[in-house]
């Protein structure tokens, strides 16, 4: 049943969704989300930062010497009150973005819980902190605002004592997952019923890698696809260990291929560059900027991907104006261009130029398959010959040409060169953009060499 239940066909109409990392480490946001783990391995850095700030660590006095009473990672949960925090606005941002779902930090590597965990007694939001199911409140605000939900669910947890025992014994014990992971991921499926479960984390130890001897992924798995309620829904990501599988394929962070992938994929990535979790440290400098989020977003699903972007809020419940600005501008360029993104497959090739300033997509038809006479060309340069030439398609009969968010029909030419789409003439208050353009063919035929992103020939219509 793993091998041969069909994938979900939601997940890749949808092509961008939100992440969310928010817990204990937004306290300090310092560094990264892994300010605990940096702190007990001796980051001179977070060392001496928390030393000053909070308490004394008691890690490595020697080398870090400090006076003064002592504060541990565990008494920010105290600190990590959320008073401000507003689903309804987080979910209405999210879909003023454009976005349509939501991956949702339910448990970090540091084993906090945003929601009640029986197995996490007094490590959850309930508990300690701001007394408050998170991921329930954020769960109703979500699926309220017509968006899909889906959690992110670290398996490893650094210092608990079971598996800090299961990884002495070289996994020969797997205490941790019968006792603690195992019922808490379907305490969650059974709670909240997600969309997706975006598990991470595989190991810290070299036996805790192999997803089927010690995380015994498979077994869950194989519950979540034919017993449990959101059995013919849900999708699950491929950071589950070795051997594991997925639905879709999670690469590396930030992972950025810039050619056509076959299998399905996911993007993960930032807005601030360094960290996934807020990192007060970070100026606007560090921020990405919207062309390059909306470049991100392009790319990716043009050559197959999904693009999931990461929003750190604050300790107190904020997303902080500049996460926001960046979702609005998404939000309103995808507003024009959304035909180009939403319910669409790759094109026969994924990029035109050397440069990859011009992408393709063309939209599915009822059956899923690639529309073999349509295509969606997303340009990033407006040439100041006043002319756009497209290499990689060419003129088939009554071919129409339109710039998404302008009413009248372009003229082209078909040279030997490519198709020459005649640009026209717009003050600021008519360009539909100022970050780049779609234009839509319809009719057209491809042209038979094909140098980039994929061979002509690639069976697309099978992805």
């Amino acid at each position: 049943s793993l091998a041969f239940r069909p994938v979900p066909s939601w997940f890749d109409d949808v092509k961008f969704g939100i992440f969310v990392v928010w817990g204990l480490y937004s306290v300090p946001a310092f560094g990264s989300e892994w300010y605990w783990h940096n702190l007990m391995t001796g980051s001179p850095s977070v060392v001496q930062f928390h030393n000053r700030v909070y308490g004394c660590s008691g890690v490595m006095p020697d080398k870090y010497p400090c006076t003064g009473p002592k504060f541990t990672y565990e008494q920010f949960a105290e600190m990590f009150k959320a008073e401000l925090f507003d689903p309804d606005q987080w979910a209405k941002i999210f879909q003023e973005s454009g976005a349509k779902y939501v991956v949702y930090t339910a448990k970090f590597h540091d084993g906090y819980c945003l929601y009640p965990s029986p197995q996490h007694w007094n490590w959850n939001s309930v508990d300690v902190g701001p007394h408050r199911d998170l991921v329930g409140d954020l769960t109703t605000s979500v699926r309220a605002a017509g968006l899909r939900m889906g959690y992110y669910h670290s398996l490893r947890e650094w210092y608990h004592p079971l598996y800090v025992a299961d990884q002495k014994n070289n996994c020969s014990t797997t205490d941790f997952v019968d006792e603690i992971i195992q019922p808490t991921m379907k305490d969650i499926v059974m709670k909240y019923k997600p969309d997706i479960i975006w598990s991470d984390g595989s190991g810290d130890a070299p036996c805790t890698h192999d997803s089927v001897k010690y995380w015994k992924a498979p077994d869950f798995i194989s519950w979540l696809y034919n017993h449990s309620p959101v059995n013919s829904t849900v999708l699950v990501n491929s950071r589950w260990g070795t051997g594991a599988g997925g639905d879709y394929t999670t690469g590396p962070d930030r992972y950025t291929p810039l050619s056509l992938v076959l299998e399905k994929w996911e993007s993960a990535y930032t807005i601030q560059e360094h960290s996934w979790g807020y990192d007060r440290r970070e100026d606007v400098s560090l921020f990405y900027n919207t062309t390059h989020l909306i470049y991100q977003l392009v790319s990716t699903v043009a050559c197959n991907g999904n693009l999931l972007l990461d929003v750190g809020p604050t300790h107190d419940g904020r997303i902080l104006p500049l996460f926001e600005e960046r979702l609005k501008e998404m939000g309103q360029w995808l507003k024009i261009n959304g035909e180009a993104i939403y319910k669409t497959t790759p094109f026969t090739v994924a990029y035109d130029d050397k440069a990859k300033q011009i992408w393709y997509t063309s939209p599915k038809t009822q059956s899923g398959r690639r529309n073999s006479t349509t295509v969606y060309a997303i340009s990033f340069v407006w040439p100041e010959t006043g002319i756009l030439v497209l290499t990689q398609v060419a003129a088939g009969s009554d071919l129409t040409v339109n710039l998404l968010g302008y009413e009248k029909t372009l003229t082209y030419q078909q040279l030997q060169d490519g198709l020459h789409i005649n640009l026209p003439s717009l003050d600021i208050n008519e360009t539909p953009s100022l970050i780049s353009w779609v234009f839509k063919l319809h009719n057209i035929r491809s042209h038979s060499a094909s140098k980039h992103g994929a061979p002509a020939t690639t069976p697309l219509e099978e992805l």
